[in-house]
């Protein structure tokens, strides 16, 4: 019964530890594809190309929401968090923009990624490209 029990144990938590570490990759790979993205138009640094992608309104604000302001969330970078403050209307749950997305910011995701970079969480993607 105890090995069972052990057994089981093991698997949950090999389980566990598995998807853990695929969402990491998928990040990590999606935080490559949007600097890739990036550098494709503008010249720089990670943190430079992702800062001028955002602020050049020729790209939709969906695409800067899910390009530049995400990655740079999930990259902490120190660097463009008065950029992303420039942006923030004080609107954490993103009501302004519900629904809007291909005409505004989305502020839910500017809120996310400013926590992100004051945090400093754990998992970081600092050093890509």
């Amino acid at each position: 019964m105890k090995k069972g029990l052990f057994r089981l144990s093991l698997l949950i938590l090999f389980c566990a530890f598995s998807l853990l570490l695929g969402l990491h990759v998928w990040i990590r790979s999606d935080v490559n594809e949007n600097i890739t993205q990036a550098k494709a138009t503008y010249a720089g640094t990670s943190e430079d190309v992702l800062i001028a992608f955002l602020r050049d309104e020729s790209n939709r604000p969906v695409d800067r929401t899910q390009v530049a302001i995400w990655t740079l969330g999930r990259l902490h970078s120190e660097k463009a968090l008065p950029v992303l403050r420039s942006y923030y209307k004080n609107d954490p749950e993103g009501i302004t923009c519900f629904g809007k997305h291909d005409s505004v910011l989305c502020q839910y995701e500017i809120y996310k990624a400013i926590t992100s970079i004051e945090r400093n969480r754990l998992i970081t993607f600092s050093g890509l490209k």
